[in-house]
């Protein structure tokens, strides 16, 4: 990466690493991690980590003050290098259905203020009459069906700096601007969108097959009332396309119902209606979808539970940095450039500690919570042998652990 410092007493790599090891060990803000970096084995760790020796570590200050001055879209790029090097050296075959590599994308927001924070702040203005400005942004994901959720892609929505526009930026107009550069991104892979109900329209549909990629998007009834009604009729008119699923999970008899109707016309565009009906214990909870895959015998079950995956985002990412990673106080910054840089960080470092966590490196680990203390304790206790992180060592292999028979 391009250091913007003419003249710097500590590395890129020592202000990334520190950055990236903040959030990975879950300290919760930048006060703490200059209390944490202190410890004088922190230090001696965090530079052998680094790979650059100083006598002192970086302050959290003088860290967001080279973050503002550094192209986020360096930061950015990381993420797609991390996930397409695993995919190249085929770490991740769970992260494909039939045949495509499964991105979930969904909004988030990463600020929100009763004060005014900049120009292109996102307004919502309330019945009493007050202003909430607010930073949100579009996560894009790669998942995989173990429960992995891996950041590949974000972006910010934010009015225009001169305050011209009819409409606010929203969900909607930043996932269209970032099908193009996902497609630039994965030039070679066949991506599968999996969608929530908020993306059911046509627009957006015809803007996914634009860039020749396929989604599964979560139909209700109420999202396209006479669509709905037509796919309930066709498929009724087709019997045999039917296949029933019993099984038991976590001691329960479950019974899941797969129907599905091929050849709905919808502005232009030809779909195909997934349904699945799941009852556990006499209770009955529909699941319905819409893809422009062709659905059949062979692929409807496949289909149908990609469309169910979607929900790792919601409670492998979101949440997880949320209330784990204290997302939404470290973006409280008065500068946007430093509030996105941090928030690429902790993509990444979340990323790493999804990954430690399935490695073989150490034993099997659940809980990221408690992985993040233990590194933390490792990095206060224990020297890190320099010769691990050493220019010549020779490469060696980490792989993902066997999973428990």
């Amino acid at each position: 990466m391009d250091d913007p410092r003419e003249d710097c007493l500590y590395s890129m790599g020592q202000v990334l690493s520190l950055a990236l090891l903040m959030f990975a060990c879950r300290i919760s803000s930048l006060r703490k991690l200059d209390l944490v970096s202190d410890d004088a084995l922190f230090r001696d760790n965090w530079c052998v980590f680094s790979r650059a020796q100083t006598d002192t570590v970086i302050c959290s200050r003088q860290m967001t003050n080279v973050l503002a001055a550094t192209d986020p879209e360096q930061i950015a790029a990381l993420r797609p290098r991390l996930v397409k090097g695993l995919i190249r050296q085929k770490q991740l075959p769970d992260a494909f259905l039939l045949g495509h590599l499964m991105v979930v994308s969904d909004g988030t927001g990463i600020r929100a203020s009763s004060k005014f924070h900049c120009s292109q702040c996102l307004t919502q203005k309330h019945q009493d009459g007050s202003m909430t400005y607010m930073h949100n942004v579009l996560e894009t994901k790669v998942i995989t069906w173990n429960g992995l959720a891996l950041s590949i892609m974000t972006e910010p929505q934010l009015n225009p700096e001169d305050g011209k526009y009819d409409k606010q930026d929203c969900e909607s107009k930043a996932f269209k601007r970032m099908l193009p550069r996902l497609k630039e991104e994965f030039p070679r892979e066949w991506l599968a969108h999996l969608l929530d109900s908020g993306y059911c329209n046509g627009p957006l549909f015809k803007a996914i097959e634009a860039v020749n990629q396929k989604f599964i998007c979560c139909f209700k009834e109420g999202s396209i009332p006479t669509l709905y009604a037509e796919a309930l009729t066709l498929r009724d008119l087709n019997p045999l396309n039917r296949i029933t699923q019993t099984l038991t999970l976590e001691g329960h008899r479950v019974t899941r119902v797969y129907t599905w109707a091929n050849g709905l016309e919808y502005q232009g565009l030809t779909l195909d209606f997934v349904m699945c009906q799941e009852t556990v214990e006499d209770k009955t909870t529909t699941f319905a979808y819409l893809t422009n895959f062709t659905v059949d015998r062979e692929n409807v079950i496949t289909i149908a539970d990609g469309g169910r995956k979607r929900w790792t985002i919601e409670n492998e990412g979101f949440n997880v940095q949320k209330t784990g990673y204290e997302l939404e106080h470290f973006c409280d910054c008065s500068s946007f450039e430093v509030m996105f840089a941090l928030y690429l960080l902790l993509q990444l470092a979340h990323a790493f500690m999804q990954l430690l966590a399935r490695s073989n490196l150490i034993d099997p680990v659940t809980d990221l919570t408690f992985l993040a203390l233990l590194l933390l304790e490792a990095l206060r206790n224990h020297t890190l042998p320099e010769e691990l992180f050493a220019p010549d060592l020779p490469r060696f292999q980490i792989r993902f652990a066997k999973a428990p028979t």
